[in-house]
């Protein structure tokens, strides 16, 4: 009967024994035969033989195995040692029980070995020990006899039974003394042996109208077993003759499927008197077996022996019939015939079919390697011959499983292929086994077989890749998004949990273990963190874990959260004071700090700006925003301080320009500009300046200058050479006063100084740099 798969839960209990079994290598499962012999009636608890010792090392209990008994084996108490394999008797052994018509009488068992998988066929022969003694039907058995019976009359006695087998089942008769009878053993066209009583001398019935005799079966075991059957001779008076059978003894065969009514044989019987004494009448013996009595039937009159009750061949193979046959005169003397009927076998009975798991119930571990053991399948057929013999296959389809003969009657459920419960997780197969006679009948036997899991696959998440973005200056925590893993496992080893074991996401990420739902734990700065790149961790629950990453790449959107800075000219609380040095003559000028130094120019601009007509560009202002795109896109403007548009500012580039041609007329004037940088963000932020502009006028100094903006730089260097050498000068004619002459020291004095204006006249004759 069919049975559909339930959870995963409902196996579990079921495979201890099979996860056992699957210790062992993946290989063909082995099949082999072992025969064992034991004595019936032994005491329970006897040792037959131990199944270990088939296995290498098995002997000294290197190799520990288990056995499993796969089949009860009908009536035959057995107890197999889970461990060792030792084959013992756990009941009552009763051959006679076992073996009712068989001798040699076998029993036969398979048991599955697990460390070294093999399907051990077992077949143990039970020996007959001489425990039954001879039977005879009836314990008195009444016979009739004319006293004109003629020298070596005969008439056919019953046989005595014997349970046993063999020898011990083989009768030997005796007749207690008898001067009239003896007794002579008969053998049948089957083998079969019985005793006839034969008349060895005249009766007389005046002097004796009866004997008892004793009958003796003895059977031929060791020792002997006898059984004994009164016999009690009447003797009649004279009949001059008694009806003769053309046979005295015949054997019939009838098939089983014989219908009641069929006509089996008819005897016949002759008797040359005339009249009643010559008529024939026909019967069975009244001391028949009931069993005789009741399938057979035999028409007085004409001899026909008929069928009255259906056979079966597989209950009982022969029946001895013992008719009959006298004449209606006075006194008469009956004429006995033994009618052997052989029932002969027909295709009556289907195959039986048994199906032993490797498991408690049927339920198989995917990770079930090709060619393992799952079942035992048995079939049988009580019919004989070819009619008794099965063949055993699977129905189209199912290339997954295959079967293997074993033996004669039994098969092993292998697996063909690995299997995938994520594929399939139940198979339906149909075994079909059928005999092999003329008529071939067959059975059909369903059977559901239910794939349990194990934990082989790992969680798989639906994306390769996932990307999540979020605004820098985000509350925290703030929901970034969710990642989904799926694992095609069942219970434990399909629940998926989320994690992240990446240190530098630490701190900075989570992830909720259930839902998937990763979260940022803390603000983002766009200006220090602009992206980041972390793994999350999907796992299983199964035993061991099986895990897959997944990377997720976040992006920060950067916000407009930064002013504009301005980084030259530097400010001071907002406000910058630069000199512009005018030359009065050119119309040309330059910025230079408001102290009036010439190095402010370089530190304005980093490099010399000068401003003459026909090239208005006076200095420029620099800026920086911390945010990107939009948000950091610089915009310059004047607010005030340039009414009469004397001052032209790039919107852009921030380049400050003159509007004027001559810049000559600014020298002693004062300008405060207001200039305010914006971004152009959403929300613009902007930052203000003041630029304090002072002209100033520069004569002489500035043609130079104009000519060479590097000259005034160079011309304080000099100056200070120049004095650090007076210096020097004024010393040494200080430590040589007391040694020299005053005019010897006013020549040194002037020495020096024309060494002084020498220098000074070399210095003006160099080449002036061309103004950048």
């Amino acid at each position: 009967m069919a049975r559909s798969c339930g959870g995963p839960e409902d196996s579990l209990p079921a495979l201890w024994w099979w996860y056992l079994f699957l210790s062992a290598d993946a290989q063909e499962v082995a099949t082999f035969t072992v025969q064992y012999r034991v004595l019936e009636e032994v005491p329970p608890g006897t040792v037959i033989g131990s199944l270990a010792e088939h296995f290498e090392g098995g002997e000294s209990g290197e190799a520990a195995e288990t056995f499993q008994l796969m089949e009860t084996p009908g009536r035959f108490p057995l107890r197999v040692g889970s461990g060792d394999g030792v084959l013992s008797t756990a009941g009552r052994v009763d051959r006679e029980q076992l073996c009712r018509h068989a001798d040699p009488c076998w029993v036969s068992f398979d048991v599955l070995a697990a460390q070294n998988p093999a399907l051990i066929h077992v077949e143990v022969q039970v020996v007959d020990i001489n425990d039954n003694a001879p039977r005879f039907p009836t314990p008195e058995l009444e016979l009739e006899i004319s006293e004109s019976a003629s020298l070596r009359t005969r008439i056919p006695l019953d046989r005595a039974m014997d349970a046993d087998a063999g020898p011990n089942a083989r009768c030997s008769y005796a007749l207690s003394p008898s001067e009239h009878f003896a007794l002579e053993v008969v053998s049948g066209s089957d083998g079969t042996r019985h005793a006839e009583l034969v008349v060895v001398k005249e009766v007389d019935r005046e002097l004796h109208s009866s004997f008892d005799l004793v009958l003796t079966a003895t059977d031929h075991g060791e020792p002997p077993k006898s059984g004994t059957a009164l016999i009690k001779v009447i003797v009649l008076d004279s009949n001059d003759n008694s009806p003769v059978f053309a046979e005295s003894s015949l054997t019939v065969e009838v098939r089983e499927d014989a219908q009641p009514g069929t006509l089996l044989v008819t005897v016949t019987a002759t008797d040359p008197d005339q009249g009643p004494n010559g008529e024939i009448e026909y019967s069975l013996s009244r001391h028949a077996p009931p069993e005789v009595l009741s399938t057979f039937s035999i028409d007085a009159r004409t001899g026909s022996i008929l069928l009255r009750l259906p056979l079966d061949y597989e209950e009982t193979h022969a029946y001895e019939l013992d008719v009959q046959a006298r004449d209606l005169g006075a006194n008469p003397i009956p004429a006995h015939c033994k009618v052997l009927v052989k029932v002969l076998d027909v295709n009556d009975n289907a195959p039986d079919v048994h199906v032993t798991w490797a498991t408690r119930v049927p339920v198989l571990s995917e990770a079930l390697p090709k060619d393992s053991f799952v079942a035992l399948v048995t079939a049988s057929d009580p019919d004989s011959g070819s009619n008794g013999q099965v063949l055993c296959s699977l129905s189209q389809g199912y290339e997954h499983f295959r079967l293997k003969r074993t033996n004669s009657h039994s098969f092993a459920l292998l697996t063909n292929a690995s299997l995938d419960r994520e594929r399939r997780a139940e198979y339906n197969l149909t075994l079909v086994v059928r005999d092999m006679g003329d008529l071939s009948l067959a059975v059909l036997k369903h059977l559901t077989i239910c794939i349990s899991d194990v934990n082989d696959n790992a969680p798989a998440f639906e994306k390769a890749a996932y990307e999540a973005a979020v605004a820098e200056n985000s509350e925290a925590p703030a929901f970034l998004l969710t990642v989904h893993a799926t694992d095609p496992d069942l219970g434990f080893n399909g629940k998926v949990t989320y994690r992240i074991l990446d240190p530098s996401a630490l701190g900075l990420v989570s992830v909720d273990p259930v839902t998937g739902d990763v979260f940022a734990l803390q603000a983002f700065d766009y200006e220090q963190v602009r992206s980041l790149e972390f793994l999350v961790t999907a796992e299983d629950g199964g035993h061991p874990k099986l895990a897959s990453n997944i990377s997720i790449r976040l992006a920060v959107l950067d916000r407009n959260d930064n002013a504009p800075i301005i980084t030259v000219p530097a400010l001071v609380g907002g406000v910058a004071t630069l000199s512009v040095l005018v030359n009065v003559d050119t119309g040309c000028c330059w910025v230079v700090p408001g102290n009036g130094s010439t190095q402010g120019a370089v530190a304005v601009t980093n490099s010399t700006l000068v401003s003459c007509p026909g090239s208005p560009f006076l200095f420029t202002i620099v800026a920086r925003d911390m945010d990107s795109g939009v948000n950091g896109a610089l915009r310059y403007e004047l607010l005030g301080g340039d009414d009469s548009g004397l001052f032209i500012l790039d919107p852009l580039l921030g380049q400050v320009s003159l509007n004027t041609s001559n810049a000559s007329s600014l020298a002693g004037s004062q300008r405060e500009l207001l200039v305010r940088v914006s971004d152009q963000g959403d929300t613009p932020l902007h930052t203000l300046a003041r630029l304090r502009l002072l002209f100033r006028h520069h004569g002489a100094f500035s043609k130079m200058s104009a000519r060479d903006p590097g000259w005034p730089s160079l011309s304080v260097v000099l100056i200070i050479c120049l004095a650090a050498l007076l210096g020097a000068c004024l010393l040494l004619l200080a430590l040589t006063l007391s040694l020299r002459k005053k005019d010897k020291k006013d020549g040194m004095a002037y020495n020096c100084r024309e060494a002084e204006d020498a220098r000074r006249q070399q210095q003006l004759k160099k080449p002036h740099r061309q103004i950048q």
